[in-house]
């Protein structure tokens, strides 16, 4: 800068032309070099300093009109802190070309004032109208997030971060309103799954994960939203989506497990609830029962079918001791009890097995077993008492120990025998007078469980 201005200073022209002493120079030549000589002035004198890349910004970026005096002085109050007198900058620039950049620096000094609304309420009418900047966009992303309406306030920052990746300010100020933003859009997302708009909900759901790819917590709210809309098999994607990310607390996983196990999916729910039990005792019932439901997925039909049968059978009961214990199948029968009413059942077999090994009373009068009759909770405690008894002391391990192992099972009366298998936890202690298969099934999984268990005890 200092050569050219020597160039154009008329004191320090070169000797050749100091020479010619009086000598007039042409006029042409003294012109040009005035005009240059305003130039460089005006260039040293708008040396730029270092872009900002927080807000405020400098309204005038971006803006391809030119801008006038008061908006230069405004701004550079601006920058010094001079908020009122900046804003008395800004409101006294009346020229077409600069009203813009003027009007962008008064929402900057409103914000600054702490009237974010007042701000907002200038942004509804300048972001419709004329070019959209990035110091429009970050000063409309202040007022909208100061005046409670952190949706808007994200979004416009997000476009200044697009339009300006390498303001690293900007893309800092974005990524500290997503979180309240989706929080919001969450919010209203449920409110509106709430009321029945199912696709004014979707269309919010989908807002979230856009601001947030690969974020598992999002990924869970957005599935604890679709469950609460009744969209469960929805739900289950994103819970699924959410534990294959990883670093969820034990809360959701557990609700992830739970739903999972209502909707079948059994080795998700297998999955969930072993890593919990691992260090949570209180899920290991969970996991067992969702252990047991994987295992029931694939049984036959028939016995899939007596598994999860609200009300159970007789029959169906024999079939599910049968089934579940090699011991019931190979025992030998000693007994020459015979049931009139199921010879020539197509389950005959498995029914005679139950009524010769004592697991099902037949009258005494009728010599009947009444295979199609339901399964009362007392029918149900003594075959599963009588089963443990059978299994040669199945319950002197576990938390079976000195329950199961009581002598003569065989003569415990109903009342006594539910209250026993209650205690033992075979059967639940609220239920109904009939057993359902849900819960047969469990008691007979304990009870195969406390036999591997006692036999595990008396190898050690």
């Amino acid at each position: 800068m200092r050569g050219l201005l020597a160039v154009v200073d008329p004191l320090a022209r070169p000797a050749s032309l100091r020479s010619l002493g009086s000598t007039r120079l042409p006029s042409f030549l003294l012109a040009g070099w005035a005009v240059l000589a305003l130039l460089c002035g005006g260039c040293a004198s708008r040396a730029a300093g270092p872009v900002r890349d927080r807000f405020p910004l400098d309204p005038r970026e971006g803006l391809t009109s030119a801008s006038g005096g008061s908006v230069e002085r405004g701004w550079l109050a601006l920058e010094a802190g001079e908020i009122a007198r900046a804003r008395a900058e800004f409101e006294r620039e009346s020229s077409e070309p600069s009203r813009r950049a003027a009007s962008i620096g008064i929402i900057e000094t409103l914000v600054l004032e702490k009237r974010p609304a007042d701000a907002a309420a200038r942004c509804a009418e300048v972001l419709s109208e004329g070019e959209a900047t990035v110091p429009l966009w970050t000063a409309c992303g202040e007022a909208y997030a100061g005046s409670g309406d952190p949706i808007r306030a994200y979004e416009l920052y997000d476009r200044a971060a697009s339009r300006a990746p390498t303001r690293r300010g900007v893309a800092e100020r974005a990524d500290e309103l997503r979180a309240p933003a989706t929080s919001a859009v969450l919010s209203s997302a449920e409110e509106a799954a709430s009321a029945g708009r199912r696709e004014q909900a979707r269309a919010r759901l989908g807002q979230a994960l856009a601001w947030n790819p690969g974020d598992a917590e999002v990924l869970v709210r957005v599935a604890e939203v679709e469950c609460s809309a009744g969209e469960k098999d929805s739900a289950l994607r994103y819970y699924r989506d959410a534990l294959a990310l990883g670093g969820l607390d034990d809360a959701a996983r557990r609700r992830a497990g739970d739903l999972a196990l209502e909707m079948g999916d059994y080795s998700m729910a297998v999955t969930v609830f072993d890593s919990l039990a691992i260090r949570d005792p209180g899920s290991r019932d969970r996991a067992a029962e969702a252990r047991l439901a994987f295992r029931i997925d694939n049984w036959p039909d028939v016995e899939r079918q007596a598994a999860r049968a609200r009300r159970l059978t007789r029959a169906s009961a024999a079939l599910l001791a049968w089934w579940m214990f090699p011991e019931v199948r190979d025992a030998r029968v000693r007994s020459g009890v015979v049931a009139s009413d199921v010879l020539e059942r197509r389950d005959s077999r498995v029914m005679m097995r139950a009524v010769s090994l004592g697991l099902l009373d037949v009258d005494s009068e009728t010599h009947r077993a009444r295979p199609d009759g339901p399964l009362t909770r007392a029918a149900a405690a003594q075959l599963m008492l009588r089963l443990a008894h059978l299994l040669g002391g199945a319950g002197g391990a576990g938390g079976a120990a000195g329950c199961l192992s009581a002598p003569a099972p065989s003569a415990r009366a109903g009342g006594e025998a539910v209250r026993l298998a209650t205690r033992c936890g075979l059967l639940s202690e609220s239920g109904g007078a009939v057993v359902g298969g849900p819960e047969m099934t469990r008691g007979l999984d304990r009870l195969r469980s406390a036999r591997a268990l006692g036999e595990a005890a008396s190898h050690d």
